[in-house]
């Protein structure tokens, strides 16, 4: 099984330095309201067939209201976390991860992923869900759930073979993960609790350091 105790309480959550699959360097960090200009390029970046697959509809562009929710967030009942490009600081980044207590159930928060065409397969969509499942315990989020289209097929393999349960019988499948997560479910909840290890390493080693 894999445990995920609680991390050290640290005022500011640190940035987290990793590598992706390719070998490029790249960094965790919460998100911030300054990073309402960098999350618009990235969202227009998008494909349109990306954009569907995130947003479950079509979604050509977002609001002032829209922007404004999705950076200021609370880091309790709204934590998002960006995957930035070390070697080009002023790209918009690899992609966003993020979950949202649901109100009527506290232990439960609805998660999204958001990675750019250019960075897919990479890794990126991987190590956002491992900081996301690394924050989610000390909050006592016990399950992080995805809502996804049905025709996801890369997403909804992914997910099953972490041993995320599936329900739903419409369009869009409610996929429910469990924390810890059962490594023995496959070969892919294996790699992922290493991920986890790695983003455990990063923070410990970056303890006390201040996002950028």
């Amino acid at each position: 099984m894999l445990t995920l105790p609680p991390l050290a309480a640290v005022s500011t959550p640190p940035v987290l330095r990793l590598t992706l699959r390719d070998g490029r360097p790249v960094a965790l960090r919460p998100v911030v309201p300054e990073d309402r200009d960098r999350l618009l390029e990235g969202f227009e970046a998008l494909s349109v067939e990306s954009r569907r697959l995130r947003f479950l509809g079509s979604v050509s562009s977002l609001n002032d209201a829209q922007l404004r929710y999705l950076t200021d967030v609370d880091g309790t009942n709204h934590v998002a976390w960006g995957a930035l490009d070390l070697s080009d600081p002023d790209a918009p980044g690899f992609g966003i991860g993020r979950f949202i207590r649901l109100t009527e159930e506290p232990s439960v928060a609805e998660f999204s992923l958001t990675v750019l065409d250019t960075a897919q397969g990479l890794g990126v969509g991987q190590l956002l869900l491992a900081v996301l499942a690394v924050e989610a315990r000390p909050l006592d989020i016990d399950t992080l759930r995805g809502i996804v289209g049905r025709e996801n097929d890369r997403m909804t393999t992914w997910l099953r073979r972490l041993g995320a349960s599936t329900t739903g019988s419409g369009q869009d499948l409610i996929m429910d993960l469990g924390l810890p997560v059962d490594a023995a479910s496959g070969p892919s909840a294996e790699a992922f609790e290493e991920t986890v290890s790695r983003i455990r390493e990063a923070w410990a080693h970056a303890q006390g350091s201040r996002p950028e």
